[in-house]
């Protein structure tokens, strides 16, 4: 026998189903910093060559099939000059490995793409996560997942011919798809200027880690205040840049945008390329950062790897 709930009830019901549902949808989405996947994006790292005590970030990986081993080919791209180097690590079923900075590139701030590989190859590997744990000199931590992008196929990326593989963050079902990027990217909240300090990372993966690329980025914000009020903004990101959001051109100032005892976001978009990055705040009670949020997904991307 059936009882009809009350009206009420079934609502209240209904709504409750569609946030399960979106927050399933939403663990699914690319890209994301709670699935596993083949390729990670590890959103900042940074340390002192002189004074690691003071700024260090411990890069975690973790391979969390049971039975697959996999190598995960790592990119560290130097932030002020788009640089790269890199290295192999290799893990077995249910292993996790991690570095220091300090230890790896040390004196270097950045980013890194680590990519699942067979044989030099990218391959299909849905299983890597990973976190960084960074302590920056000026008293900030923070852990920042790993944002991470599953490929559509099964199988490994060809290589033309030219000891090269291309990675395409397009979203579809070709052997090279992976993933979409973020296109707009947000700071999805922070305190009032006027007690708090809140830095941000904005970066647009190089084109080809073979030989590094510094892109300079044209960036478009929206800066809302708690009244719903809006602001526009534009500015320049070279390769990987760290802002404060005191140093961003708001009209009136953004602390009579939002003054003391209030709060407001900000997004940003690039009309030419995906955006990737981090914030961190830091006031007189909180203290810690996040990856930037995905209001939206860039059409397509593609990065070139070595394959060796």
């Amino acid at each position: 026998m059936f009882t009809r709930l009350p009206h009420t009830l079934t609502s209240l019901a209904l709504i409750l189903c569609a946030v399960v549902l979106c927050s399933l949808a939403a663990v699914a989405q690319d890209p994301n910093d709670l699935k596993p996947g083949s390729v990670l994006f590890f959103n900042r790292y940074t340390s002192s060559a002189s004074n690691p005590a003071a700024e260090d970030t411990q890069i975690n990986i973790t391979n969390t099939n049971q039975s697959l081993s996999i190598d995960v080919h790592l990119f560290l791209v130097d932030g002020s000059s788009c640089s790269v180097a890199d290295s192999y690590v290799s893990l077995t079923g249910s292993q996790t490995t991690y570095f220091l900075a300090s230890d790896f590139d040390p004196g270097v701030k950045g980013y890194i793409v680590a990519v699942a590989t067979a044989g030099g190859l990218p391959v299909q590997h849905d299983f890597l996560l990973g976190v960084a744990y960074i302590r920056e000199s000026d008293g900030r931590f923070t852990d920042l997942p790993a944002v991470t992008l599953k490929k559509k196929l099964a199988g490994t990326v060809t290589d033309p011919g030219d000891g090269s593989a291309v990675i395409t963050f397009d979203g579809g079902a070709g052997a090279n798809s992976y993933d979409k990027l973020p296109g707009t990217v947000a700071i999805s909240a922070f305190n009032s200027q006027t007690t708090d300090s809140t830095i941000f990372a904005v970066y647009s993966p190089a084109n080809d880690l073979r030989t590094g690329e510094n892109p300079t980025v044209s960036i478009f914000g929206l800066m809302y205040n708690q009244l719903e009020a809006s602001r526009s903004l534009t500015f320049r990101a070279n390769c990987y840049t760290t802002f404060t959001l005191k140093s961003l051109r708001v009209l009136s100032g953004i602390d009579n945008f939002i003054p003391r005892g209030s709060n407001g976001w900000l997004k940003m978009s690039s009309t030419s390329r995906p955006l990737l990055g981090m914030t961190h705040s830091k006031g007189p009670v909180f203290n810690g950062g996040r990856n930037l949020s995905v209001l939206t997904l860039y059409p397509t991307f593609s990065i070139t790897v070595p394959a060796f």
